[in-house]
């Protein structure tokens, strides 16, 4: 038994010019509207796979009901997919979420890229893409499934193979299924959204680079200098810490040298520092010719006068619980891609927004504030899940040709300007794991939030306007190894009172 939906279906009535169809299937409504133009639509129940073959020019649905209730879409990508998206849509749903198991053949990548992601962006107001790495797609459904009323899917190629797809995906969801079918339709395969690529292949963690000895072989055939910069200021409980496992990292030959660059601790950092051997400055005390700020801006600036390395790198100094692994993240990118010159690790802070049931990583000025302006301003940099964070690695050669402020504005000048002049794909983002470290209270914030602004004002003067504004904010978020992109389009008008 199936009931197909079309422009004649009897049980219709019209809502703001659309033809919205009441199509009853076992006792259960289905919404669906319909509008001059758009492919009809036939609700099948399970096991009739013949219905698969019953209109190849319109929608064919395998579902054991409608129901109301949180609903979410899994999918691969193709014309099945493409037609699951439709679907939703005509139900009148705005907002989506998207699970995507990555492939891992990059053409079968591109089929998700080419044909659900644009088409997701332009029939909902709001899409959330979570990409995972299950072990399968059915592992993906039973991790997920618990939290959604009705699954949309889409189907196999051929319709014998529907029916045991089906059972397959029973079997570890108790939800409401909805395998479907599209026509056939051809499709421009292309990765024209370039911040999904970008975040798919230039996003890294750090376990990826675990390995020592492959990490030093690298090194020796790129014949470059490695040196760790570390700034500090009042880190008298933590800095020790640090030093000691860069210094076990150096030992192995993957660092050159171990640097400390101190802002005029009043604590012990400096003696501390000291006492491990390795250069210790004060960057008021570096090119005093050249003037002396305060700031942490500052303290990388003068951090070039004092190494000769090829590839710079700088750690913050209050991590409690750094390892090995999180220089070798840091570095490694660089080491296995020549074509890499600038590396931000990002890592998950023990701190929970449940809202959303993800790791925001604490970054409130993050979120509040800089995501917004690069959405605005610089959206190509969007993928970036921690563009303020403070942990980096440089080329000194593109280092050279940056402008530094000495605030707190720092990173995100380095990562626009870098962007700039080597291009979005010569800079990637490692996953350092979890930090724990000290969090300023809701003062600091402000005043950093601040001193982030006055440099973001320098870089928005410096950037051509195009005429274009940009009315989509996306939001990157990491959670357990996978990955949540979220779009959401925001429109707004002017208005005027008329008169004079």
């Amino acid at each position: 038994m199936f009931v197909s939906v079309n422009k004649d279906n009897i049980n219709k009535f019209t809502i703001n010019s659309y033809i919205v169809i009441m199509a009853k299937q076992n006792g259960t409504i289905w919404p669906l509207s319909h509008e001059e133009g758009e492919l009809n639509i036939t609700i099948s129940n399970p096991e009739d796979a013949d219905a698969f073959n019953s209109d190849l020019h319109g929608i064919v649905i395998m579902t054991d009901g409608w129901t109301d209730g949180p609903v979410a879409a899994a999918l691969r990508g193709g014309n099945n997919a493409l037609a699951a998206l439709e679907v939703i849509a005509r139900l009148g749903i705005k907002e989506i979420i998207i699970y995507h198991n990555e492939e891992r053949i990059s053409q079968m990548e591109a089929i998700f890229l080419s044909t659900v992601v644009p088409a997701a962006h332009e029939l909902f107001e709001k899409v959330r893409i979570l990409w995972r790495y299950d072990p399968s797609f059915t592992d993906m459904i039973q991790s997920v499934g618990h939290d959604y009323k009705m699954l949309f899917v889409g189907a196999p190629l051929t319709a014998s193979e529907v029916i045991p797809f089906y059972h397959k995906i029973k079997n570890v969801y108790k939800g409401n299924l909805a395998i479907v079918r599209g026509p056939v339709r051809d499709i421009e395969i292309s990765e024209s959204d370039e911040i999904y690529r970008w975040v798919r292949e230039r996003t890294f963690d750090a376990s990826d680079f675990s390995l020592a000895m492959v990490l030093l072989n690298y090194k020796k055939k790129l014949n470059v200098k490695v040196d760790v910069i570390l700034p500090a200021l009042n880190e008298e409980k933590t800095i020790g810490k640090v030093i000691e496992t860069a210094l076990e990292v150096k030992n192995s030959g993957i660092i050159d040298n171990v640097i400390v660059i101190d802002s005029h601790s009043t604590d012990d950092t400096i003696q501390i520092a000291a006492s491990y051997d390795i250069p210790v400055y004060i960057h008021q005390e570096i090119k005093p010719e050249m003037g002396r700020y305060s700031g942490k801006g500052e303290a990388l600036f003068k951090s070039y006068f004092v190494s000769d390395a090829d590839i710079l790198a700088w750690v913050d100094t209050d991590i409690e619980n750094i390892t090995p692994t999180f220089f070798y993240g840091l570095i490694g990118p660089m080491l296995f891609n020549k074509d890499v010159k600038f590396v931000k690790g990002y890592y998950a802070r023990p701190i929970r927004v449940e809202t959303y049931g993800v790791e925001l990583g604490g970054g409130r000025v993050t979120e509040i504030m800089a995501r917004p302006w690069i959405n605005l301003y610089y959206p190509h940099l969007a993928g970036y899940i921690q563009p303020l964070a403070g942990t980096v690695a440089i080329y000194r050669d593109l280092f050279e040709k940056l402008k530094i402020p000495t605030n707190y504005g720092v990173e995100i000048a380095m990562l626009i300007q870098a962007v700039e002049k080597c291009g979005l794909w010569s800079t990637c983002q490692v996953n350092l794991g979890e930090v724990i470290h000290k969090s300023k209270d809701i003062v600091g914030l402000s005043e950093m939030s601040f001193q982030i602004l006055q440099v973001l004002d320098v870089m928005r003067k410096d950037l051509q306007d195009t005429g274009v504004k940009n009315n989509v904010l996306r939001q990157i978020f990491s959670s357990q190894g996978h990955f949540e992109v979220s779009i959401k389009k925001f429109t707004n008008f002017w208005r005027e009172f008329g008169g004079g």
